[in-house]
């Protein structure tokens, strides 16, 4: 009962200082953001895969094949689809992101105009 109690406090607690920011709209999204790093924490194992489109069978094998070589064990992959991302490919795995899309290079080359 201890932990509902801790629970419940933690919750009204983030709910109460979204309320005073006038931001309680982004609760959905913190929750999505809350389970995606919960993975990390509980499987370090999970790879997550995001790209604008579905990837198939034959591309999320080879990725899984890469991240396993490279992280010298076993690799499980969950891909999700974000239609934010342009082209490319974003991928978690142990609190690590590995940033192949075309959004980041974007961002990047305007840091680069922008302070350079």
């Amino acid at each position: 009962m201890k932990a509902d109690h801790q629970v419940q406090t933690i919750v009204e607690g983030i709910i109460s200082y979204l309320q005073e920011k006038k931001s309680l709209d982004l609760l959905p999204e913190i929750a999505r953001s809350l389970i995606k790093q919960s993975w990390v924490r509980f499987d370090p194992n999970l790879a997550t895969v995001s790209s604008p489109v579905k990837l198939d069978q034959k591309q999320l094998k080879k990725i899984k094949a890469v991240l396993s070589t490279k992280m010298n064990r076993k690799i499980r992959l969950k891909a999700i689809i974000d239609k934010s991302i342009i082209a490319g490919f974003r991928i978690n795995i142990a609190g690590q992101v590995i940033d192949g899309t075309i959004n980041k290079k974007l961002i990047d080359l305007q840091q680069k105009v922008i302070y350079d």
